[in-house]
């Protein structure tokens, strides 16, 4: 999985901790997944309870192969064009050495922010234009090739695109320090071909750290438009601090900043807060509530409506 060097699992990460093994005993096929539950009130008058995501996966290890599955059905994760709901599908060759090779259909390296809620310490994205159900800067999935290594200090995975002509990505992640986590992660789809493509260059940096139970992290990421989509700049600054071993708050400001392709005309420029308490009920059942205020400094321009959101995640 692309991801599997830059994941950073949060207190409502109990996604696979509990995953089923299937079929015969020893047979090394495991189902997991989760439900996600959402109530959001942003429109004035207007209230929503969406399916936000639920997703099975099925995994299979033995020896040096394993592979994965993922399925996403209902909310926001729609079939996509081909009337598919496979989100992930992909055989991973593990070489012993710290070499592994991996291709299908899987995450990509880029962001701080995780593609599934389980990785999430928040409901919202931080780089959302005030419209929680899409983010601006990050890719999520894509068919190609990563080959990836790893020590206890660093890690590095380069990934190529199987579609014609796409792009490929650069990640890189160092780890040599106790509670430290920095990483940069470059993409680059600038030769893309066919209908319904821009081409774009997009790049991260992130860095966390732990301090007993604080977890501290900044971002800045960018996404340079090559033809006529609007450049994207983005950083946000996070902290979430574990009350009592079920309970934490997650306090996020983000900026993210949108200009014409070919102009320095600042479209948008959105300053987000976010409050965030989360509870874990139990080691599958976690829930959390959300805050957010926007504010758009581009004169004219009409500031999103404030986001509330309830979050229930049932794991299995």
């Amino acid at each position: 999985m692309k991801n599997k060097l830059l994941t950073l699992a949060s207190m409502l990460a109990v996604f696979n901790a509990n995953a089923m093994e299937i079929g015969p005993s020893g047979s090394g096929v495991e189902m997991s997944g989760f439900i996600d539950l959402a109530f959001t009130d942003q429109d004035v008058g207007t209230q929503e309870t969406v399916v936000g995501q639920v997703e099975v996966n099925f995994d299979y290890s033995t020896g040096p192969v394993s592979a994965s599955v993922g399925l996403d059905f209902g909310g926001n994760n729609a079939p996509d064009t081909e009337g598919s709901n496979l989100e992930q599908a992909y055989i991973t060759y593990d070489f012993g050495n710290g070499f592994s090779v991996t291709a299908g259909k899987m995450l990509t390296y880029m962001g701080f922010e995780a593609y599934d809620p389980t990785n999430m310490y928040q409901y919202s994205y931080a780089y959302d234009s005030g419209n929680t159900a899409t983010q601006a800067i990050y890719d999520a999935y894509d068919v190609g090739v990563s080959v990836d290594y790893g020590t206890d200090d660093y890690s590095i995975g380069v990934w190529t695109s199987a579609e014609n002509s796409a792009g490929y990505e650069l990640a890189l992640a160092y780890t040599g320090i106790e509670n430290l986590t920095v990483k940069a992660i470059w993409s680059d789809f600038s030769d893309q071909i066919g209908p319904g493509f821009n081409c774009y260059e997009k790049s991260t940096f992130w860095a966390s750290y732990e301090l007993g139970k604080l977890l501290l992290a900044v971002e800045v990421a960018e996404k340079d438009s090559l033809e006529v989509d609007n450049d994207v700049e983005g950083m946000l600054i996070m902290a979430n601090y574990a009350l009592t071993d079920s309970a934490a708050l997650t306090l996020r400001y983000s900026v993210e900043e949108q200009s014409a392709f070919g102009t320095d005309a600042l479209l948008f420029d959105y300053n987000k807060f976010t409050i965030s308490p989360s509870y874990v009920f139990t080691d599958n059942f976690s829930g959390l509530i959300e805050y957010s205020t926007y504010k758009d400094d581009v004169v004219g321009n009409t500031d999103p409506e404030d986001l509330i959101a309830a979050e229930l995640i049932y794991t299995f």
